[in-house]
């Protein structure tokens, strides 16, 4: 080897090659080098070829395997251009581009999955820890459409990823000893269950490591071993991802919609290739959050979730993601698009209280695909007693987790029965999220492109009925017909299927506006013992009582419906607001208003409660800004329309607007 060899051979690589989480290339200082995309794909994989070489042709038909050849050939020799020429202007050459082949500089560049490629001569535990931390993300995760071959070659790399990570972790098993090294055997044994929960050798392993680590640190044995564990028959309801951190799919009886060949390469909302009801219902615990949003910083707490998650591990009813990856989800801004990208049904929020005595941990379950809360209860955290009830109050969250799971699981698989209508489901309740009028219509667009795809697909049928009857409130001008429309299609939706409470609650909202006030009363009670934990079907029963002249029963219901879901919609605060108003509480009602997101539905009722107080300056600030939006309002219009059951009531509601100058 000659001296120049010798010297570049021991020159720093200055730029790295990322795969895993996405595909980009780095410099030295960890920030992100643009490069043409085809290059970094080219450079996948050349690292992957004998000799770092592959001829013009063979890369030509990986990266436009769908092409003509000669088209292939064209692309290629412009990207090889575009790819010089940034060469150039870094002042480096990680492609060699010869007249008939092109070839891969390895010395010049880092890779994150290069030491996968070859195994090293070390200790298994040692190159198990190492990998780990390679395959937190997920191989060329969000890469675009490709070529069939890049395609391929990317699931491929995926199986060969996770084979790998199960082969050394039991080749690790025996070398494990310390608390930390069984830490690392549990954490990669969840990690393979996430993706094959009927692995048996990796759950057997798994109770083992996570006892062996809870003994040596001298703490008692957990849920998930002997007795304690929940059982695997017992009864059980459910509520939704992909998971981030797995490395593709394993050997066993592979999850079938998990597998590799099963599952797309591009993120979004392409075709779904898999029927997702194959599949047992994916479940995150998503680790503890203090009021501020950020993860609660007391080990205890989550080492109760830690707790949880092995427990359900027991179970064949359900999969359950890794604590590392739930951490992820948690902590990303936009939690419903990682959730519903990666498939995830049921999310177990965990929330603290800010107590001084050690607080109080909230739980929900909630249904991702409605966002139904389908349970919830709370547990002590205080120091005396955290420790004792560790084990109890893991085993009973575990065990009304994987109950609720199970009776729930024939709604579920009614939401995710066709694949397709379930994306577009799941699209327009997003837009539902906001309380304005072309979200609403955005959302019945897609509502009715769920029903074009699949004509009896329930969800979808209540969902149009929901946007009628928010376009009847919204515009506030008395259309009887959107009433109509909304009434025609949630009964069409509980013809579907009586069994989802979706499809009550709106029949039951629509009545209250047609002023059937019994009628209401009973469909919407009829929802909540469907499903009594449904935050979305208590805050409208709320609504009903509220206008059925019951406010004080109303404000208990909606006070109920927010404890269920701490960052409800703003919808919930309306409501809480106007049985404040009815129970003549105007300065708590304002208190709500003022948390709503968007307050423009809540002017006239803002209106009225500052005109109670008073406050006739402010008053009169909200009749304007009603009259801004909606100069054709005429109050005696409106008042025909607003559904009090009795006139006190009405007469109420009419004194405070009038007094504000409507």
């Amino acid at each position: 080897m000659t001296a120049s060899r010798q010297n570049a051979s021991r020159k720093p690589m200055n730029f790295r090659l990322v795969t895993f989480g996405g595909l980009r290339l780095v410099d030295g200082s960890g920030e992100e080098v643009a490069f043409p995309h085809k290059g970094l794909l080219a450079i996948c994989r050349l690292f992957d070829s004998a000799d770092h070489e592959l001829s013009r042709d063979r890369l030509a038909r990986f990266l436009w395997g769908d092409a003509h050849p000669s088209v292939a050939y064209v692309n290629l020799r412009k990207a090889l251009s575009r790819i010089k020429k940034r060469q150039d202007e870094l002042g480096t050459h990680f492609l060699g581009i010869g007249l008939k082949t092109i070839t891969l500089d390895a010395r010049m560049l880092e890779s994150d999955f290069r030491p996968l490629l070859h195994a090293e001569p070390v200790a298994p535990l040692n190159r198990l820890r190492s990998i780990v931390g390679v395959l937190a993300g997920e191989f060329l995760e969000n890469t675009g459409a490709e070529s069939a071959p890049v395609t391929q070659w990317i699931i491929q790399q995926r199986e060969r990823f996770a084979s790998e990570l199960r082969s050394l972790f039991f080749q690790a098993l025996p070398e494990a000893r310390k608390e930390r090294e069984f830490g690392l055997i549990r954490n990669v044994a969840l990690r393979i269950l996430a993706d094959n929960p009927f692995d048996e050798p990796a759950r057997e392993a798994l109770f083992t490591a996570h006892d062996a680590e809870r003994e040596i640190a001298g703490d008692q044995k957990i849920v998930g071993a002997g007795a304690s564990a929940p059982s695997v028959n017992m009864p059980v309801p459910v509520q939704s991802v992909r998971f981030p951190a797995r490395a593709g799919a394993v050997h066993n009886n592979p999850d079938p919609a998990e597998s590799p060949g099963a599952s797309p390469v591009a993120g979004g909302f392409g075709k779904i290739q898999v029927e997702l009801s194959s599949r047992l219902p994916r479940l995150a615990l998503l680790p503890p959050m203090v009021a501020d949003g950020s993860l609660d910083p007391r080990a205890s707490a989550h080492a109760l979730i830690e707790d949880i998650t092995i427990g359900l591990c027991a179970l064949r009813t359900v999969s359950v993601v890794a604590p590392y990856t739930a951490a992820q989800i948690s902590l990303h801004a936009d939690k419903a698009n990682i959730i519903e990208r990666h498939a995830i049904d049921y999310i177990l929020d965990c929330r603290i209280s800010p107590e001084s005595s050690g607080g109080t941990l909230y739980t929900q379950l909630i249904h991702f695909a409605n966002d139904e809360v389908i349970w919830a209860d709370r547990f002590s955290l205080a120091p005396e007693g955290l420790l004792i009830g560790r084990q109890e109050i893991a085993v009973h969250i575990a065990r009304a987790t994987a109950r609720e799971i199970e009776h729930n699981r024939m709604a579920r698989e009614h939401f995710i029965s066709d694949p397709q209508a379930y994306r577009l489901f799941l699209l327009g309740q997003r837009n539902l999220k906001q309380l304005q009028l072309p979200s609403v219509r955005r959302a019945r667009k897609l509502f009715r492109q769920a029903i074009s795809v699949k004509a009896d697909y329930a969800p979808a049928l209540s969902g149009i009925a929901r946007t009628f009857f928010l376009e009847w409130l919204l515009t506030a001008r008395g259309d009887d017909e959107l009433l109509v429309m909304a009434e025609q299609f949630a009964r069409q939706s509980l013809a579907t299927d009586e069994r989802l409470a979706s499809g009550y609650r709106e029949l039951g909202v629509i009545q209250l506006y047609q002023h059937e006030f019994d009628e209401s009363i009973e469909t919407l009670d009829q929802a909540e013992r469907l499903s009594p934990h449904y935050a979305d079907v208590i805050a409208s029963y709320a609504d009903a009582l509220t206008q059925a002249s019951q406010p004080a029963d109303g404000l208990k219901k909606i006070q109920r419906s927010i404890s269920l879901n701490p960052l409800c919609p703003d919808e919930y605060l309306w409501t809480a607001a106007g049985a404040c108003y009815s129970t003549e509480q105007y300065e708590q009602a304002l208190r709500y208003m003022e948390q709503m997101k968007d307050r423009t539905p809540t002017d006239r009722l803002s209106a009225a409660c500052w005109a109670m107080l008073g406050d006739m300056k402010k008053a009169r600030s909200f009749v304007r800004k009603t009259l801004e939006a909606q100069p054709d309002f005429v109050l005696d219009k409106w008042m025909a329309i607003v559904p009090f059951r009795d006139d006190w009531q009405k007469e109420h509601y009419r004194e405070g607007l009038l007094k504000a100058g409507f």
